[in-house]
């Protein structure tokens, strides 16, 4: 799919193949990133691989470095995405959710941060050191009220990039 888009559309500007880029790369990337939830640094470099090519098509020659370039077509690396893919604001938000069991809200309940901490199992082995439970819920634990009690999804989403960000 790079391959044919980038002989096909290699003399548009960076705008044209960013929408180009959204409908038909990231779509799979993002799949991918999400379903085969790479654990391996050399299964993570070839995703980002992947990105890097498809992001040097519309600069051509004058290529700026890769966060310059990610930066002017307003997208983020996968690492970012998965985080923000990883975190259970869906699962934790609504009542109807069919996982929302797999997702245990911690009992304490103390006057620091949101409430709707998760409670983290510990375990012994390395079997369970990718588990969702581990990749998320620290980093879920230690967002600020305002972005995890988000009423929807849509002003969820700026508010943890914005919190990524800083």
């Amino acid at each position: 799919m790079l391959y044919i888009s980038s002989k096909v559309f290699s003399k548009t500007n960076h705008l044209v193949f960013d929408k180009l880029f959204k409908t038909f790369v990231r779509m799979i990337l993002e799949f991918v990133n999400s379903a085969w939830t790479p654990v391996l640094q050399k299964d993570i470099l070839l995703l980002e691989t992947v990105q890097r090519k498809a992001k040097r098509i519309p600069f051509g020659k004058r290529r700026s470095s890769y966060q310059e370039q990610l930066a002017l077509m307003n997208l983020c690396s996968l690492s970012d995405r998965r985080k923000r893919g990883d975190v259970a604001y869906q699962a934790l938000s609504s009542d109807q959710s069919p996982v929302r069991h797999l997702f245990p809200l911690d009992p304490n309940r103390r006057t620091r941060g949101h409430s709707l901490k998760l409670l983290k199992d510990y375990f012994r082995t390395q079997v369970r050191l990718f588990f969702i439970t581990n990749r998320v819920f620290v980093g879920w634990n230690a967002l600020p009220r305002e972005i995890v009690q988000a009423p929807f999804t849509n002003p969820f989403k700026p508010r943890y990039d914005a919190f990524q960000k800083t």
